[in-house]
């Protein structure tokens, strides 16, 4: 009995994945973790999200390794707005199913509203079936501002949005830039960015680059304080930023702003 005890207590039940280029497409699971399910032969596995809807993804091995795939893992990493850098803890509850945890860049776990994961307010004692198949109109998921701001952004090319917050507009603001978008463009190697306001007025902001683990945080720092007292910028304003050149010394971005 002491020996079946010790085992059980040295099987691991929890783990962590920090997200790194190509976790959209497939995620791999820990060796140590892998090890657990020596001998079973999953071929699907159910995660539980923040929100207590359940997905299905596909669970398939190369070699030593287990991987998180398929089509309903993309769904699920869409669905909860998953980007990298992000910090995942799962927590194996037996079998083929999974609970999750997301940290966002913030190194804080994610706040998810309802219409943010295409979730229904729902009385308590709605089914999780419910939940998880329920998708809000267009009328419900978006209001005038975010529909018109969606439309204007379809014949843009590289761009990001943000919706200003106390915290972007305060003495000392600072405003994330998705690390994907750094990624892509390559905007790890510029110490600084112009950002063109809807007058035509540039305005040179350092880029600052934050490694704190387990994730790394980059955002618009020196010189973006000038820019928003300048463009008159309040809370719940969106902003558009759209990669306009690449140039040598600075990236040029326009930024298109919309008020209600």
């Amino acid at each position: 009995m002491a020996k079946a005890s010790t085992k059980r207590r040295n099987r691991v039940s929890t783990f962590f994945k920090v997200m790194l280029p190509g976790f959209f497409n497939e995620l791999a699971l820990p060796p140590k973790f892998t090890r657990n399910l020596k001998g079973k032969a999953y071929t699907m596995a159910t995660i539980r999200d923040p929100l207590g809807r359940i997905w299905n993804v596909e669970m398939g091995g190369r070699g030593e390794t287990l991987y998180f795939g398929g089509e309903g893992w993309m769904n699920f990493v869409k669905s909860l707005d998953i980007g990298l850098g992000f910090f995942l803890l799962f927590i194996h509850k037996g079998k083929r199913n999974f609970h999750v945890k997301v940290f966002d860049l913030t190194a804080c776990e994610k706040e998810y509203a309802d219409e943010e994961c295409n979730v229904s307010k729902c009385s308590s004692q709605a089914s999780e079936l419910t939940l998880a198949l329920y998708k809000p109109t267009e009328t419900e998921a978006a209001s005038n501002l975010e529909k018109m701001v969606k439309q204007f952004c379809k014949s843009l090319g590289p761009h990001f949005i943000r919706t200003m917050k106390f915290c972007n507009l305060r003495s000392e603001p600072y405003l994330n830039v998705p690390m994907e978008f750094l990624a892509s463009y390559r905007l790890y190697s510029k110490c600084n960015v112009t950002l063109i306001d809807p007058n035509g007025g540039y305005w040179l902001v350092r880029l600052q680059i934050r490694k704190r683990r387990p994730v790394v945080q980059c955002c618009f720092h020196s010189g973006w304080h000038e820019f928003c007292l300048q463009s008159h910028l309040s809370v719940g304003d969106i902003c558009v930023f759209e990669l306009k050149s690449e140039e040598v010394d600075s990236y040029k971005i326009q930024v298109h702003i919309f008020r209600e």
